[in-house]
């Protein structure tokens, strides 16, 4: 057990993934903190009311409600390779021909996963109380007010680090279909949990991941000492079309947990040890077959294949749906095809992100599947292949956002479409770029997941309120030619090593 846990968290924290994500956290927080003003704000509460974020209190409610979302999706996202690591290397053949303790090695990978989202935790607190009190000094600043929101969100912490371990082990969820799978659940359990209008039922107070129902009961509480209207709008992350007219304050009061919630909190980590322990059992017996790309001499010469036999064979194409399975290719066919014949409203809400949403397995392979495949080191022994190859990805997965944006063609203006098709092209090129430097995949997935949160939540960063196209199409070329010149500084650095 202590083993797996110490070479997990070495491998985990040592790569330079893990230092930016730390950084992002750090630097997040800044839009977490409330503002008094501007159209997108991190969070709104009655605004013809109250004055917004006038005080310390909803500091710590702000943060904790955004990141009681984005945390669990980035942990689920940044973790769930946990096991396959040990198969990649070698590692887990070699446990399956002693005798080892499939428990332990389990309790171990869990402690290693908890104890990085402990790290995220402590840095989102820590600068959290720094910046809260730069902006706001000491008034209406309480300690216990301040902590017990981010203190709820540790059994969703659980929670996730033992998740993703038992996706990784299920046979139908190994490799990326099943991170979007854990990623689509884990949304789900959010959303269903963050009306404030409707009580939650007794499932939706166990699997309250977010801690949400929790700040939710809270708020509540907390206008009720001011106002009998009660809690008439709620935005995180937003904009309203209501008059910001309130002249009344809000303080927020410290948490008060039930006993039933306390209950349910040790229910959702008891819930989390159970996974850990099914996690073993259905950890696997024997080595699990995969066809891997060699690089041995003697295969490199049995083969000797050109560089046109190799791209009949490896082409990016191949590379992008390898390991995606054919059942999600249907799903994202027949959204694709469900965006034709959905009206406007629904088309720009729901269908479109869902589309994007669906497709991110094959843009996480963008730049990243060649890398993990060691296709690309092989590519370098050809002349100009890597070239080719990078251009062939680039185009293909230009293509397929092309061909995903396709039902939006008579659903917008002109002037629309010619935007929303400079956003297709630089997405699968930002993808590449990112899978290219980063070798991993997890980056892309979290970037575009928290795009498609920001703009269900009401932040302009696609075209289709037809406002600022200019300043939209002039930020998303510029993104395509970042990208472009950092793909090719890659190739440059590639062959003169």
């Amino acid at each position: 057990m202590k083993e797996s846990f110490q070479a997990t968290f070495k491998e985990r924290t040592r790569h330079l993934s893990f230092f930016v994500l730390c950084i992002g956290l750090i630097f997040s927080i800044t839009l977490m903190i409330p503002q008094g003003s501007g159209v997108m704000r991190a969070i709104i509460i009655n605004p013809d009311t109250y004055k917004q974020a006038d005080n310390a209190s909803w500091s710590s409610i702000s943060i904790s409600f955004i990141m009681g979302f984005f945390l669990p999706l980035i942990g689920a996202a940044f973790l769930r390779n946990s096991v396959q690591l040990d198969r990649d290397n070698g590692t887990m053949d070699l446990f399956l021909t002693t005798k080892f303790s499939r428990l332990k090695y389990m309790i171990g990978k869990f402690a290693s996963n908890f104890c990085i989202m402990f790290i995220f935790w402590l840095l989102i607190l820590f600068f959290s109380v720094i910046e809260t009190l730069l902006k706001y000094q000491l008034t209406k600043f309480s300690l216990i007010q301040f902590f017990l929101p981010f203190f709820i969100l540790l059994p969703g912490l659980i929670f996730v680090s033992a998740i993703t371990l038992l996706t990784e082990v299920i046979p139908l969820l190994h490799g990326r279909i099943g991170t979007v799978v854990l990623i689509t659940f884990l949304t789900i359990l959010y959303a269903s949990g963050t009306g404030y209008q409707t009580p939650n039922n007794h499932l939706q107070r166990i699997f309250n991941v977010s801690g949400s129902n929790y700040l939710i009961t809270n708020i509540k509480q907390s206008i009720e000492q001011t106002s009998d209207k009660g809690l008439t709008l709620l935005k995180i992350i937003g904009s309203t079309s209501t008059n910001y007219t309130g002249k009344k304050e809000l303080i927020f009061l410290p948490l008060k947990l039930t006993t039933v919630d306390l209950f349910n909190m040790i229910i959702l980590i008891l819930l989390s040890f159970f996974f850990v322990f099914l996690a073993s059992l259905f950890l696997e017996h024997n080595p699990i077959k995969k066809v891997k790309f060699n690089l041995t001499k003697s295969n490199t010469k049995k083969a000797k294949l050109s560089s046109e036999n190799l791209a009949a064979i490896y082409t990016p194409l191949k590379l992008l749906i390898r390991s995606v399975p054919s059942y999600w290719i249907l799903l994202m066919i027949l959204i694709w095809i469900w965006n034709f014949i959905t009206d406007y409203r629904s088309f720009i809400h729901l269908t479109f992100p869902l589309m994007f949403l669906t497709a991110i397995p094959l843009y996480a392979e963008l730049g990243s599947a060649e890398v993990k495949n060691n296709v690309y080191q092989w590519l370098g022994t050809i002349s100009n292949a890597q070239k080719k190859h990078t251009f062939k990805e680039s185009v293909t997965g230009v293509l397929l956002s092309l061909l995903l944006i396709l039902p939006s063609v008579n659903k917008v203006s002109i002037t629309v479409l010619i935007t929303l098709i400079f956003w297709a092209i630089q997405l699968p090129l930002l993808a590449q770029t990112l899978g290219h430097y980063a070798k991993s995949k997890q980056p892309f997935q979290v970037i575009l997941i928290v795009f498609f949160y920001l703009y269900l939540n009401g932040a302009p960063l696609l075209p289709f309120d037809q406002a600022n196209l200019v300043m939209l199409a002039l930020v998303y070329l510029i993104i395509a030619t970042i990208c472009l010149i950092a793909l090719r500084s890659n190739l440059s650095h590639k062959t003169m090593s």
